[in-house]
């Protein structure tokens, strides 16, 4: 059976675009190397279905863990569903994943920075096929200054909950940085439009990830100007890099200001730069506040050439 959920609306929407992902689904990124992962063997087996964890990863930007379904009693995509046309409602079916809890040597991601939700890790998944998930989670030490990182050795419980199944599946990965030692870029570029200032403060750079640290300054002060803003980002020859996770928050520091924090797919062996191409997603002019998409269903974007920036990777 299907359960239903309501659709998200246009503001919420562009919370997601903001930070990546929202209701658990997030872009699945390129497959690492081999030699960047870990096989781990942990698997979870109840009421015919068996939940495992194929692979895991911490390049020390994000853990990347590839979790895989098997058995027989379930209906549909692991991670996924569809939106009712007629009701405007989310369906999910048996057995796609619903939530996602994680702790860290026994805490809930919840409690890390003592609480605040601003301080909290960041935790998306997304699609891999019918059978299987790529879970994302990423620390808040970007969102300020001072913020709790991971450590490089930890014990990881996931309490997976599967639609229609009562208890959830609880696995127990244990978690090591790679030995890779990532290049760390500080361009302290910044980039005025208006009321708008945008600095891109530090890069971090793994043959699995990007990271990139971007700060809003004087956010508070103009928030009718900031406040829609959203990002893409390119590399050198015009190829979109597609995003792993994010997550923004002005509440870690006292001025005010807006610290973003993108984790993206590593740039390609030829790309030389990254691009960030900040823009204002177009609404209907009806009053309903609706994104406007064109023939082929995306959202129309109007560009802010000035808050452009570039960080090179080689």
């Amino acid at each position: 059976m299907k359960k239903v959920y309501k659709v998200m609306s246009s503001l919420a929407l562009a919370g997601m675009i903001i930070s990546g992902a929202a209701w658990g689904t997030a872009q699945a990124a390129t497959q690492p190397s081999a030699k960047a992962q870990s096989a781990v063997s942990e698997r979870v087996t109840q009421e015919g279905v068996t939940l495992s964890v194929a692979k895991a990863l911490y390049d020390g930007n994000h853990v990347r863990i590839e979790l895989k379904r098997g058995g027989k009693g379930f209906d549909g995509k692991l991670v996924g569903g569809e939106i009712d046309k007629k009701t405007g409602d989310y369906m999910r079916d048996k057995g796609s994943i619903s939530n996602i809890k994680m702790a860290i040597n026994g805490k809930s991601i919840n409690e890390y920075g003592g609480g605040d939700h601003a301080k909290r890790p960041t935790l998306v998944w997304g699609p891999k096929g019918n059978d299987s998930a790529v879970i994302y989670l990423t620390d808040a030490s970007q969102l300020g200054g001072n913020l709790e990182a991971f450590p490089d050795k930890f014990q990881l419980t996931a309490e997976v909950d599967l639609e229609g199944y009562k208890k959830p599946f609880k696995l127990k990965i244990p978690i090591q940085k790679t030995a890779e030692k990532p290049v760390v870029v500080k361009p302290n570029v910044t980039k005025t439009s208006g009321n708008v200032t945008l600095k891109l403060n530090k890069a971090t750079l793994t043959s699995a990830s990007s990271r990139l640290q971007l700060i809003m300054e004087g956010y508070k002060q103009h928030p009718e100007a900031n406040q829609d803003i959203l990002f893409d980002f390119v590399d050198d020859q015009g190829r979109t890099i597609e995003r792993i996770s994010g997550a923004g928050t002005d509440e870690n520091n006292a001025k005010g200001d807006m610290y973003f924090d993108f984790v993206l797919e590593a740039a390609g062996k030829s790309a030389k730069s990254i691009t960030v191409k900040p823009f204002k997603a177009v609404t209907i002019d009806d009053g309903s506040g609706q994104f406007k998409v064109d023939a082929n269903g995306e959202i129309v974007k109007q560009y802010i050439k000035e808050l452009e920036m570039t960080v090179s990777v080689k």
